[in-house]
């Protein structure tokens, strides 16, 4: 980024144009996704039904709408992945007690033990990203929660 980009007053810098910063996080993530592609293939399932699985190990019995809202992605698109998934005995849909309109997304014996088979991705990313301290990490976070915020502020999407 050059130095036209950023508004120093003091201690206080602004920078005025995020294109670096959204060429760094799409690179990144790009980076992520093929890391974990390369991961989880050998378990013979795709990085959105990890994604699933992800929520589902977490807590098992989520409706679709809630695993479209912690995936990103519309209730369609977690439809036809969970319909695989079924197809594939790693899940199975259940009428909700609560709300018969509603269906629960239940993990089947395959599904939980694929929790057990399946490597964490996260000690694979500590590896990988060991120079950073917990402080920055921190303040990482932090930012790159800001950013999204200020997506979803101005409706451009929040996922």
């Amino acid at each position: 980024m050059s130095d036209n980009n950023i508004n120093c007053e003091g201690s206080n810098c602004v920078v005025l144009d995020f294109s670096e910063i959204y060429k760094l996080t799409n690179r990144i993530n790009k980076k992520f996704e093929k890391l974990q592609r390369n991961i989880i293939q050998k378990q013979n399932i795709t990085t959105a039904q990890y994604s699933i699985l992800q929520q589902l190990w977490k807590t098992d019995g989520v409706p679709s709408k809630k695993l479209a809202d912690a995936c990103c992605c519309s209730q369609s698109t977690i439809t036809g992945i969970v319909d695989t998934m079924v197809k594939n005995d790693i899940v199975f849909r259940k009428e909700n007690p609560d709300d018969r309109r509603i269906q629960l997304v239940i993990l089947t014996d395959k599904g939980k033990k694929l929790q057990k088979e399946a490597p964490k991705i996260n000690s694979i990313l500590d590896n990988c990203c060991g120079g950073f301290d917990p402080d920055d990490i921190d303040l990482l976070t932090i930012l790159l929660k800001k950013l999204d915020k200020s997506f979803s502020d101005t409706e451009l999407g929040s996922c």
